[in-house]
């Protein structure tokens, strides 16, 4: 699974990131949309192991709004394949 997750990641850019965001009423300019995709390129291991760090990064770099509704589609998935990530 995580190879799969890999070439996604891989394949992954700030256009991509925003078309998901906005689908889930999440507007972002284009040093958060540039944030994530680092944060997420560099990091998406740890991420699914040490989420509350990553968490925090998002709330002090992405603004309140958008920082919550992203904290919170990032719980539903976690929890919903859960099963397959770990």
């Amino acid at each position: 699974m995580k190879g799969l997750i890999r070439n996604y990641i891989d394949l992954l850019d700030t256009k991509k990131i925003d078309e998901f965001a906005k689908k889930n009423n999440i507007y972002l300019n284009n040093d958060e949309l540039e944030f994530l995709l680092k944060l997420i390129k560099e990091n998406f291991e740890d991420i699914l192991i040490n989420d509350s760090k990553y968490l925090k990064l998002i709330e002090n770099n992405i603004n309140k709004e958008s920082s919550k509704k992203i904290i919170e589609l990032f719980n539903f998935y976690k929890e919903r394949y859960k099963g397959y990530l770990f």
